[in-house]
């Protein structure tokens, strides 16, 4: 699991350098497992009073990178089984969040309604 420390030698190595998203995020999770949110929408569930759209992400381990393009293993479905070694190259710009694949928690799990927030601060004592 990556730290916050972590992340902050990273930080402190490239402050001398503009360096692209991409190249900073493969620098923390090369080798790792990530889930990748572009924005788009997986599946939407619709009810009389209520659509519920869940995100579409792309999952794989992180490879590298060169200036803006991620470079992923990714898993992928086929024959209804899960594989992986699909080589995708992401452009990074296009990326809205990235979360390691780590068990505590998925991008899904990040979303809230504006009406929870208040429950959010009750619950971990601010």
């Amino acid at each position: 699991m990556i730290t916050e420390d972590d992340i902050n030698t990273v930080i402190n190595n490239f402050s001398d350098k503009e360096r692209p998203y991409a190249e900073f995020v493969a620098q923390i999770l090369k080798g790792k497992l990530v889930e990748i949110y572009l924005g788009d929408s997986y599946e939407e569930v619709r009810t009389e009073q209520i659509s519920t759209q869940y995100p579409a992400v792309f999952c794989g381990k992180i490879i590298g990178a060169h200036g803006e393009c991620l470079v992923l293993s990714c898993t992928f479905v086929k024959n209804k089984r899960i594989e992986n070694g699909n080589i995708v190259f992401i452009n990074s710009r296009s990326i809205m969040a990235l979360n390691e694949l780590d068990g505590n928690g998925t991008i899904e799990d990040l979303f809230f309604r504006s009406k929870e927030t208040i429950s959010l601060l009750k619950n971990l004592g601010k």
